[in-house]
């Protein structure tokens, strides 16, 4: 018996599925189905201004609804502020609150930060330019990563901002595509117009808002420092990150103050096209698709899973993508990274990067990151002053006047203390290739 076509194959089921529709269907799950995923969603378009790409986002997805909603929200949350400051909160470009920053020559203290100093404190690049130098050997519970930022070149704001770009997971999207439109094609083959329509109208309506979404400008808005103002050097602090932050205090404020605003054609005009067009896709899903065949319903709800899981995905990894494009924003600034083994490598690595070459005291560091009041801690950080003052080339340390009352205890960690300092500074002085003239 010869074998069938996958054409005929396919017709024979949506022919049966007609006959037994009695028996099954896919009506409310159809129709249900486009309401899961809202947040993905609004995740996904959120993503689009980052990648800059106008093929991203055609594809049939679910939670259309989220999206209506967030920019109906957006409209209408008043003239406190302006469209383009409440989109950026809206989809979660800007408003999140960053770490602790400490300025190391001017001693100013914020307690919170804004939106790019979170992303640079959550950023987990993994590209060759961040991969992280081990520091030390032994194992602690409490490793930490430290980054240092070098802002070798001016940070542009307002129309003149960069635009952020990132090509992080920027394929995943193909995929998504691919998916809906081979189940506009089977629907077709099947001559299940109905159920061709309704995919072709999310992938159409999710298009174009996401290539209203990808034209928009991202401008950083920031405060000019006064005249006169010392460097901007400090660090950002978390419980398992430290950021170091190096350039003209205006550079540094982009991060710790600076504002994103996502800027559309057309403003708020664009803002309801796009609220309507989201709208239309879920009324007419929601009221016609029950209506299509079995096959075309299944077609209909894997379309809608591949995509639903694509956003997904990019959801998860937002903050992996926000922090890969921002860079770019920032006029790609020096990135080295350090994987420290303890908090107290990463202390002596720190007051590396603000002191060496500032005369900023490393005790003014030092008591941010560990605590320098028990006695092995308090001899430690006493060495590690003592070569930073004298600018070692390598990590000298003996007896003094801490260390002659320890008992065996308080030996011990202060020897492992000292072997953590003297791995930290021994790096640091080869990866900056300093040396004594």
């Amino acid at each position: 018996m010869p074998l069938e076509s996958p054409l005929s194959f396919l017709t024979s089921i949506s022919a049966s599925s007609r006959l037994s529709s009695s028996h099954f269907d896919l009506d409310v799950a159809s129709g249900i189905a486009i309401f899961f995923g809202g947040k993905a969603a609004v995740s996904a378009l959120a993503l689009q201004p980052l990648y800059g790409r106008i093929w991203h986002g055609w594809y049939n997805a679910p939670g259309c609804h989220a999206v209506v909603w967030e920019l109906v929200r957006t409209l209408l949350q008043g003239s406190v502020s302006s469209y383009s400051e409440r989109l950026s909160h809206s989809l979660g470009l800007d408003g999140k609150k960053g770490p602790k920053y400490i300025a190391s020559r001017s001693g100013t203290v914020m307690q919170h930060t804004r939106h790019l100093a979170y992303v640079l404190i959550n950023s987990n690049r993994r590209d060759k330019e961040c991969k992280p130098v081990v520091v030390g050997q032994r194992f602690s519970p409490t490793p930490m990563q430290l980054m240092i930022v070098d802002f070798k070149k001016k940070v542009l704001t307002g129309n003149d901002t960069l635009p952020p770009r990132s090509s992080r997971h920027s394929s995943l999207p193909i995929i998504a595509s691919a998916a809906s439109i081979t189940a506009c094609a089977i629907c077709a083959s099947v001559e299940d117009w109905l159920s061709f329509k309704m995919i072709m109208i999310g992938i159409v309506s999710s298009g174009i808002t996401s290539l209203i979404m990808c034209t928009g400008n991202i401008t950083l808005e920031r405060l000019k420092p006064a005249d006169g103002v010392p460097p901007g050097d400090g660090m950002l602090l978390s419980d398992t990150r430290i950021v170091i932050l190096r350039g003209n205090e205006e550079d540094v404020n982009a991060v710790t103050k600076g504002k994103l605003r996502l800027k559309l054609k057309g403003g708020g005009y664009t803002l309801l096209l796009c609220a309507f067009i989201a709208l239309s896709q879920v009324t007419l899903q929601l009221v016609f698709m029950p209506f299509g065949s079995l096959l075309g319903q299944l077609m209909f709800l894997l379309s809608l899973l591949v995509s639903g899981g694509c956003n997904l995905y990019l959801s998860a990894k937002e903050d992996d993508v926000q922090s890969s494009a921002l860079i770019t924003l920032l006029n790609n600034p020096e990135v080295k990274t350090y994987q420290a083994s303890s908090r107290a490598s990463a202390a002596v690595l720190a007051c590396l990067a603000l002191c060496w070459e500032s005369g900023t005291p490393p005790k003014q560091i030092l008591q941010e990151i560990v605590p320098i009041k028990p006695r092995p801690w308090r001899a430690w950080s006493d060495f590690v002053v003592e070569n930073i003052r004298k600018k070692s080339t390598h990590f000298v340390y003996g007896n003094n006047e801490s260390t002659g009352d320890l008992d065996v205890r308080e030996t011990k960690l202060l020897l492992e203390l000292v072997d953590d300092a003297h791995a930290a500074y021994d790096q640091y002085i080869k990866d900056h290739n300093i040396s004594i003239t």
